[in-house]
């Protein structure tokens, strides 16, 4: 639902179902004067995780999300260049990370 309303892929970021390899959930409310500076914070922090995202000059291994969500985020190279901190090149390779379903857990 919120992905047609509101046509934004941070909401990749931002909502998830807390797999281990799901980007982390934000530990406060998000607020609608604070929205776009919370989605741009979460999109920002999962990108830039190497965790999840192990982007070189030559290759990126990225989470299946932009994988699965494709459609969602457009030209992808362009998109993650809105968050990254770097540059990433057209050229460079973009493989996908396999998804761990397990549960997010503090241990």
């Amino acid at each position: 639902i919120l992905r047609d309303e509101f046509n934004d892929a941070r909401i990749h970021f931002a909502v998830n179902c807390a797999a281990v390899s799901c980007p982390p959930l934000m530990n406060r409310a998000f607020l609608a004067d604070k929205l776009v500076n919370q989605l741009d914070k979460r999109a920002t922090a999962f990108i830039n995780n190497s965790r999840y995202n192990k982007i070189g000059t030559t290759k990126a291994v990225l989470s299946k999300i932009f994988e699965w969500y494709a459609a969602d985020f457009g030209n992808l190279t362009q998109y993650l260049n809105k968050y990254y901190r770097g540059a990433i090149s057209n050229s460079v390779q973009i493989v996908y990370s396999d998804y761990n379903w397990d549960l997010n857990q503090i241990k």
